[in-house]
């Protein structure tokens, strides 16, 4: 690969969007990256490879089990020859609709196949150039939002005789999704997770009210890590979590921390309130959706709290409200009750609360900038970001750091053993 101009090595933007199947469960995710460089063809190819290589460095630790990636191809890509350049155990690969079924790219696409890629065709609507590709592909990708359901339902039809696996783009709403799962829909894409279609009332578990308890003991000014270990205590699932956690490679201590009141101690008041949050936050949905929600919402806290100390250091009551705004940005679909029956329940300040209750304030910009970037919506994060003198690279880094930080939060609890509380 010829080496890439210096303007070409600056900070990878790079995004994902979970794939979920008939189960609820994250079958993989799209990796969206940034891959406009304005250079001639030969470097552009070039800048596409090295930041595929690098978005799949970065983003790799996220995947759990057997979920894999898909990436996005064009035609001159494919041409390349440099498509096989991930493994395809957890790779596979979306042929763009603008991708022309040339001899040359079929026979590259056999090839990949052969070699174990799952291939992947995006925006199909019965377009007869691309039939050419359906003996070849083991998924077909429809945007329902921009078809009718009568024309959803032909396309199935059409599509019958070649067996694939259809896979609903854009799904926007849980009535769209269940519309799909009776068409025969097997993977679904889309914000859908993020509309609430049913209210009911708010009604708090055990293990919540445990939790309810330790925000209002660590709400206070001088926190009592006595009176926390006890209460905590009480909980011995939250007790291995902690024990769990701390004793993860995110921190890399030297040695096991086997005492609860020891693990409060070194995390500190702040990392452990926003611990404890994610933590309390998982408890009200326990459906696979529920949980993903509630792992995107932590990846965005941290996104935004990491964001905001690499930019504006010397704020660190910034940070700290931005944490939250995130982790509560998809509250309403976990409880699917009104916004200000829940928040009214949680110890928020004025402008976190405006902002999640549809307001607008100093808040507002980097939420903006957290969802255009999870869209992969480059240019509208460049212009967001200008003002606020964020970098790419402080995205990336904010972007990476969540990622890792959230696996540590949701990781497999260790196996039984001794725990003290003192």
């Amino acid at each position: 690969m010829p080496p890439l101009p210096q303007d070409v090595t600056s900070a990878t933007l790079v995004a994902k969007q979970p794939i979920f199947d008939l189960r609820g469960l994250v079958w993989g995710y799209e990796l969206l990256f940034r891959d406009s460089f304005g250079l001639g063809d030969t470097c552009a190819r070039s800048a596409t490879a090295r930041v595929m290589l690098d978005g799949f460095s970065l983003l790799r630790p996220i995947l759990r089990g057997k979920q894999r990636f898909f990436i996005n191809f064009s035609e001159d890509f494919l041409e390349s020859g440099l498509a096989d350049m991930l493994p395809p155990e957890v790779c596979g690969i979306e042929i763009l609709e603008s991708v022309r079924p040339t001899a040359s790219i079929l026979q590259k696409l056999a090839k990949l196949k052969q070699q174990g890629y799952i291939l992947s065709l995006d925006d199909y609507i019965g377009q007869e150039y691309s039939h050419p590709f359906l003996p070849l592909v083991d998924i077909v990708k429809m945007d329902v939002l921009d078809l009718s359901a009568m024309r959803i339902t032909e396309l199935i039809h059409n599509l019958m005789p070649s067996k694939v696996r259809l896979l609903a783009e854009k799904v926007e709403d849980r009535e769209t999704a269940e519309f799909c799962r009776k068409q025969g829909f097997s993977l679904f894409q889309g914000y859908f997770y993020s509309k609430p279609t049913t209210v009911r009332g708010i009604k708090f578990n055990p293990a919540q009210l445990t939790k309810t308890r330790l925000f209002a003991t660590l709400s206070k000014k001088n926190v009592n890590f006595k009176r926390t270990a006890d209460v905590l205590s009480s909980d011995a699932a939250l007790m291995y979590k902690l024990l769990s956690y701390i004793n993860s490679v995110y921190f890399g201590l030297p040695i096991k921390v086997h005492k609860v009141d020891h693990a409060l101690r070194m995390l500190g008041t702040q990392k452990l309130r926003q611990w404890l949050f994610v933590v309390a936050l998982a408890e009200f949905g326990t459906s696979p959706m529920a949980q993903e929600v509630v792992y995107i919402s932590a990846q965005r806290a941290k996104f935004l709290e990491t964001l905001a100390h690499a930019s504006h250091k010397k704020d660190s009551a910034l940070s700290q409200k931005l944490f939250l705004v995130g982790l509560f940005s998809l509250l309403n679909t976990l409880v699917q009750a009104p916004v200000e029956k829940i928040f009214a329940q949680l110890p928020l300040e004025s402008d976190v609360l405006e902002l999640l209750t549809g307001g607008h304030n100093r808040l507002s910009p980097w939420y903006d900038i957290m969802v255009a970037y999870e869209q992969a919506r480059w240019d509208e994060v460049q212009f967001l970001t200008k003002p606020l003198r964020i970098t790419d690279q402080q995205l990336l880094d904010a972007y990476t750091v969540a990622g890792r930080w959230v696996n540590m939060v949701f990781q497999t609890p260790p196996p039984q053993e001794k725990i003290s509380n003192v």
